[in-house]
Parts: C-alpha cells; sequence; structure tokens
C-alpha cells in the first residue's frame, strides 16, 4: 500500500506548454517524456465500489497492465490523500483476489463482485511527466490531456498533477502557490473518477445542504457548489438560472471566514470574506488566483492539523 499525497488543478493545453520553464525555477527538473495511459474503471451494477468510497481502475501502459484499487481518505481543496494499492495485472479486467484481504469491508464476498464487475467509463489520456526536486523533496508532477468516454459520451481531461514521492511536504503546497500565481490554474475538486460517474449516469452532484459547520464541511459545500456550478453553466444558456449558485458560493466563503476568524486564522479570514463580497457582487472567483490560493492555503493548514493529531510531523 502507499499514501497518494497530490494536489489537482485544471490548465488549459495553451498554457500547459509553460510549466517545465515555470517548474525549472523550482528546483532541479527531469524531463520524463510522454506516455499514453488507456484506464477502464469498474464496478458493479448496483455501484458497490462507489458506494464504499473505493475506486477500482485498471491501466494499460507501455504493453503493461496495472491494477489500482483506492481507499477513501481526505479530499479539500486542491489535495487529494487517499491509500492506494497498485499491482500487475494480468488483462485489462481487475482481479480482486489479488488484493490485501484485509481492504475488504468485513462479510465482503469477492467472488460475487468479481463475477459482477461492469466496465463503467474510460479515461484515455495523453501524460506528459516530469519530476522535481525542491530542497529535500521529490515531487512527481504530471499534466493528463485527453477524455472522459462513457458510452457515447465524452468530456475533455486537461488535468495537472503534484504529487509528493519522497521528503517533506510543504515544498508540494510552495510549488502550487507558485505555479497559481503564474497560471491561470483552477482547483481540481472532481477527481477524474468522479467526472467518469457523473458522465456515465452512475452518480449526480446535488446542491450541498446549507446550515454547514465546521471547515472542512464548509470547505466541501463551496467546492460542491462550484462544481455543480460549472456542470449546469455547460448545459445551460440563460445565465440568470445558474446565478443563485454564486450566492449560495458567497454564503459559504462568509461562513470558512466566520470559522477561521474564531480560530484566529485572521489572514484566511480575511481572504474568504473578500471573495465572499465578490462573489455576493455577481463575480465569478472561482478561476482568480486569490481564489485557488486560498483554497490551497486552507488544504494544507488543515492537512497541518490532521497530521499535528497524528504525530506526523513531516510538513
Amino acid at each position: 500500500m502507499s499514501m497518494e499525497l497530490e494536489l489537482k488543478f485544471l490548465v488549459a493545453t495553451a498554457d500547459s506548454t509553460k510549466l517545465p520553464a515555470l517548474l525549472a525555477t523550482c528546483g532541479n527538473l527531469t524531463d520524463k517524456g510522454p506516455a499514453t495511459l488507456l484506464n477502464a474503471y469498474y464496478d458493479t451494477p448496483d455501484n458497490w465500489f462507489r458506494r464504499h468510497n473505493m475506486g477500482l481502475r485498471s491501466r494499460l501502459k507501455n504493453g503493461c497492465f496495472e491494477q489500482t484499487i483506492k481507499l477513501a481518505g481526505q479530499q479539500h481543496g486542491a489535495l487529494q490523500a487517499r491509500p492506494e494499492y497498485n499491482l500487475p495485472a494480468a488483462d485489462i479486467v481487475p482481479e480482486l483476489a489479488a488484493f490485501p484481504a484485509e481492504i475488504w469491508p468485513e462479510g465482503t464476498n469477492i467472488t460475487t463482485l468479481q463475477q459482477q464487475l461492469t466496465e463503467i467509463f474510460r479515461t484515455d489520456f495523453i501524460r506528459h511527466n516530469w519530476q522535481l526536486v525542491t530542497g529535500d523533496s521529490l515531487l512527481d508532477v504530471v499534466y493528463d490531456c485527453g477524455e472522459v468516454i462513457a458510452a457515447d459520451k465524452t468530456e475533455r481531461i486537461t488535468e495537472l498533477e503534484l504529487e509528493l514521492l519522497s521528503g517533506k511536504i510543504n515544498p508540494l503546497f510552495s510549488v502550487a502557490k507558485h505555479l497559481i500565481s503564474k497560471l491561470p490554474l483552477r482547483t481540481g475538486w472532481l477527481s477524474k473518477a468522479a467526472r467518469g460517474y457523473l458522465l456515465a449516469g452512475k452518480q449526480q452532484l446535488s446542491k450541498p445542504l446549507s446550515g454547514q459547520q465546521g471547515l472542512i464541511a464548509n470547505l466541501t459545500a463551496l467546492q460542491g457548489t462550484e462544481a455543480l456550478y460549472y456542470r449546469q453553466r455547460a448545459d445551460l444558456t440563460d445565465q440568470a438560472l445558474h446565478l443563485p449558485l454564486l450566492e449560495q458560493a458567497g454564503h459559504y466563503l462568509q461562513s470558512l471566514s466566520d470559522e477561521l476568524t474564531a480560530l484566529q486564522y485572521h489572514d484566511y479570514s480575511e481572504q474568504a470574506a473578500a471573495l465572499a463580497g465578490q462573489v455576493l457582487q455577481g463575480i465569478e472567483v472561482f478561476e482568480l488566483p486569490l481564489y485557488n490560493s486560498f483554497l490551497l492555503s486552507l488544504s494544507q493548514l488543515l492537512l497541518q492539523q490532521s497530521n499535528l493529531a497524528t504525530g506526523d510531523q513531516t510538513l
């Protein structure tokens, strides 16, 4: 098992050409070259894996198959931190019995699950890969360009991912902050798997409930509202129909400001309040550097709190 700790952003293809030069200013950069990755995501007809917050994927890369299961973890801001199991595979269809027995919920019938496995969607893309040594940390940086494919539906993939391979965590966030200041990045809250389930009609985005309490709850509600806003905007021609979602985002930003004030993080509180004011004036802040830098800082804060609670001092 490994713990995948990565930051995910959306970036236009034209802007991705600037990545090597910008990354080179952050440390020692090695270009690992491009690779074509063909990925199939599996589940059962009743979404067993999705209901258990698990992801099952097989991948073909350089003529070899690999199968992966990702378990529940943290997801807030651009951060995704999940335990994952990667194993070589003989074919495109995963072999569930190959994974460790302890990952399965009590009472799971692996044989029945195996018989019910169905390919739900694919994500096929070209991955441009660099490794960056910055300070005493090693980062894996990839830019993926391709498509999510579910039956006859497709959705574009243009994603930047920064993953910590070894060393301390803070340099991961420092590099991301630098890129946000130089490129029009947008925080990538929906994973490729989540987008695939949505495209396949196996999951729906619903409007977050009001009355959220706590930093993580309000941040999750904010980003859920942002994701819903963009998906509705793509489907609707009347802008007035999705303006209420902007107002809801402003509400969650103000709630975050109030929570941060109570915790005495006054700088972050002021940023959230300023963004809330802009949103409530009808300004779409989701692509602004201030908004995405704020989300990144909040992710770092939440991760730091989590690590301190468990005694992990690797920040």
